[in-house]
């Protein structure tokens, strides 16, 4: 009964909000309200940012999109007999309620999101399962990859349960033996070298016969070679905090039948928005807005993979 009560009078606001957005107003009044709602949303925002004040919030904002979206389009259209005017004016008008429509899409996303959960495991349980640590690379740096192959052995999870593979396909065999006879140098002293690289950091070096199926054929290959019960797929810059396994693997513990976990990553270097703005010190990036509010994930974990 409850739920009927709340659902009628969310029927009875959008009812009303409907009657309001259609009255014909000043441009006065309609600076007036727009601040009026702007204010309440601010209020409702610094003193709750969930639960119903949540929903109310958001009905207050689209209440204003859809005041715009109805003066757009009853007010501002040109006439459909001056093609000339009305044709390009139509275009932009259609592209304007294509953004409403993903604006409302991503609200809709973003309304009631789930509480994160937090199933963070102990690297001394006994019953930890198996895991392969797949870095599969192509023509990226030495350097780069011994970064990444040091901090996936270095995460915390017991040794015996941990193995990390280099998955080299810029040391195949075809291209070793390619005709180009620089190409086919180069193929071996990459071979030769991630070869030592792997084995000095304790790390076990693959690579295969031809390069077939890009990235995809590579991590393939891989798996007739690993033995774990869990794999993991880390980029050739990718460098894994140290508890990242103690974040992920509990969520296998606690479902046999899940197949997949994808964590967020965050950035080491600024991208050409944050460089140019110089905000990447002082302001969240896109991520935070993702991984924090539309797919929000447990919140250690957000800070799992850093990206090079």
């Amino acid at each position: 009964m409850g739920r009927i009560g709340i659902g009628l009078l969310w029927a009875i606001a959008a009812l009303a909000t409907a009657f309001l957005i259609t009255l014909p107003i000043s441009l006065q009044a309609h600076l007036i309200a727009g601040t009026a709602v702007l204010g309440v949303m601010m209020v409702l925002k610094t003193f709750t940012s969930g639960g119903v004040w949540r929903q109310i919030a958001l009905a207050l904002g689209t209440s204003l999109v859809l005041r715009y979206a109805y003066w757009r389009t009853t007010s501002t259209l040109p006439p459909i007999n001056e093609l000339q005017n009305f044709i390009p004016g139509f275009l932009v008008y259609i592209c304007e309620m294509y953004s409403i429509f993903m604006l409302f899409l991503s609200l809709f996303v973003v309304m009631l999101p789930h509480p994160p959960r937090n199933l963070k495991i102990s690297s001394s349980d006994p019953d930890l399962p198996t895991v392969d640590v797949f870095v599969p690379t192509y023509n990226e740096e030495p350097e780069l990859l011994a970064t990444t192959l040091a901090a996936a052995k270095a995460m915390d999870y017991p040794a015996e349960k941990l193995t990390v593979w280099l998955l080299d396909d810029g040391g195949t065999v075809q291209k070793r033996n390619a005709e180009n006879m620089q190409a086919a140098q180069e193929a071996e002293e990459r071979f030769i070298t991630l070869q030592k690289l792997a084995e000095d950091l304790g790390c076990r070096y693959l690579t295969r016969e031809r390069n077939e199926h890009a990235k995809a054929g590579n991590m393939n290959n891989g798996l007739q070679f690993a033995k774990g019960e869990l794999v993991v797929v880390f980029d050739a810059d990718h460098a894994p905090a140290r508890d990242f396994l103690l974040y992920t693997v509990g969520y296998f513990k606690q479902d046999p039948k899940l197949f997949l976990v994808q964590s967020p990553h965050f950035f080491l270097n600024p991208d050409p928005v944050e460089r140019n703005l110089r905000t990447f010190e002082t302001m969240p990036s896109e991520n935070e807005m993702f991984y924090g509010i539309i797919q929000r994930v447990s919140g250690k974990n957000q800070n799992s993979v850093l990206d090079m």
